[in-house]
């Protein structure tokens, strides 16, 4: 990733459930502002703030045609996350082998007496 506060940003973006949810709508298809509200049962004002903070986060981006604001997911920014993801899945597959080497030595050795 390029910077930590860009990874602040995209799990701050998604640490919240109605974001998450509109990330949802937003992989099936873009979406107007308008259709997210009203798919949410949530004011403008409240979809506004959770777009801008999805959009902060480069999760998404809008576009605009006519009079319509159209949002859109951004798939770039997710293959970054994917790939910071797999950088700690394999960090952490191999401490956890590493414990459980350890594990079945002080195992052998109890077994074996020592």
């Amino acid at each position: 990733m390029e910077s930590e506060y860009q990874l602040d940003s995209i799990f701050f973006a998604l640490s919240d459930s109605k974001r998450r949810l509109i990330l949802t709508e937003l992989s099936e298809e873009s979406k107007t502002v308008g259709d997210l509200a009203s798919r949410f049962d949530l004011t403008m004002g409240a979809v506004s703030k959770n777009i801008k903070i999805l959009e902060n986060a480069e999760l998404i981006y809008k576009s605009k045609r006519g009079r319509q604001v159209y949002c859109h997911m951004n798939f770039d920014i997710w293959r970054k996350v994917a790939r910071f993801i797999a950088m700690q899945t394999k960090f952490w597959e191999l401490r956890l082998n590493e414990l459980e080497s350890y594990i079945d030595t002080q195992a052998l050795g109890e077994k074996n007496g020592h």
